[in-house]
């Protein structure tokens, strides 16, 4: 099952902020849980080329409306698209739900 990704509120398609539909509802990926690895990834399976922004940003705030679902993605860099990746949902301790 591919995992749909998109970049929504920046100036391009390949700018904004990550929302990823996981198990049939949208939502976003705490900072502490993304790297550079799931950025190549992205960045690929979106046709953007390479990564220049990695931080995603974490809790509601900076997702706006949607909550954050994935505590971590994690990637080698070299998989052709996120759902390759393994996904782990939830929401960590250290992760705020409000700034």
């Amino acid at each position: 099952a591919a995992v749909p990704a998109w970049l929504q509120g920046g100036r391009s398609r390949c700018a904004g902020h990550l929302e990823l539909l996981v198990s049939g509802s949208w939502g976003s990926v705490c900072a502490e849980g993304w790297g550079l690895g799931p950025a190549r990834v992205l960045c690929y399976q979106l046709g953007c080329g390479r990564p220049r922004l990695v931080p995603a940003p974490c809790g509601p705030a900076a997702a706006g409306e949607s909550p954050v679902m994935l505590r971590r993605v994690l990637c080698t860099g070299q998989e052709p698209a996120l759902e390759r990746c393994i996904l782990q949902p939830g929401l960590p301790a250290s992760c705020p739900t409000d700034r």
